[in-house]
């Protein structure tokens, strides 16, 4: 790689950060590994970046291969899974103020987030990056129609799953 690759990589890195550790964090609840899943996904970025054709595409790009690689990362860690995961959540209690209750509100969605299908999460995630719906089917190589669908019935998944919370 020369110079100016390395340059672009950084670029890309600092415009897309952000979004790529988010994604991230939705598929791994350990946030030590978070940085090791971010790690794999930046390699792989680099790896893909030569086959990229439509630059003006990149954001889709790196949405796709965030979402692949974190699917396998999360398929190879139920391979290796030696303690079954607990479907409840721990009671947080009530918050002593607006930012505890926010940060209380945010977990609960990140969790009801993370107990959908495979299918469902992937659209609602790059749909909390505030990705339009033809970029999500491009990412995800579905159309648009079914992103919609996905995303219907992830958000009806996600307001049962939250409750009151709503």
């Amino acid at each position: 790689m020369d110079l100016s690759s390395a340059v672009k990589l950084e670029e890309i890195v600092e415009v897309y950060a952000a979004m790529v550790r988010r994604i991230a964090t939705v598929y791994e609840r350990h946030p030590d590994r978070v940085d090791d899943l971010v790690q794999d996904i930046w390699i792989a970025v680099w790896q893909a970046l030569p086959r990229l054709k439509d630059h003006t595409m990149l954001k889709s790009y790196i949405a796709r291969i965030t979402q692949n690689i974190c699917v396998t990362h999360v398929r190879r860690a139920l391979v290796r899974q030696t303690q079954p995961l607990s479907d409840t959540l721990p009671n947080l209690g009530p918050a002593p103020d607006e930012a505890a209750t926010h940060a209380i509100r945010l977990a609960r969605l990140i969790e009801a987030v993370r107990n959908l299908p495979e299918n469902l999460k992937a659209v609602v995630s790059l749909y909390l990056e505030d990705m339009p719906v033809k970029d999500i089917a491009v990412a995800l190589g579905i159309s648009e129609s079914n992103v919609s669908v996905r995303l219907h019935r992830a958000k009806s998944a996600i307001r049962l799953s939250l409750g009151d919370l709503l």
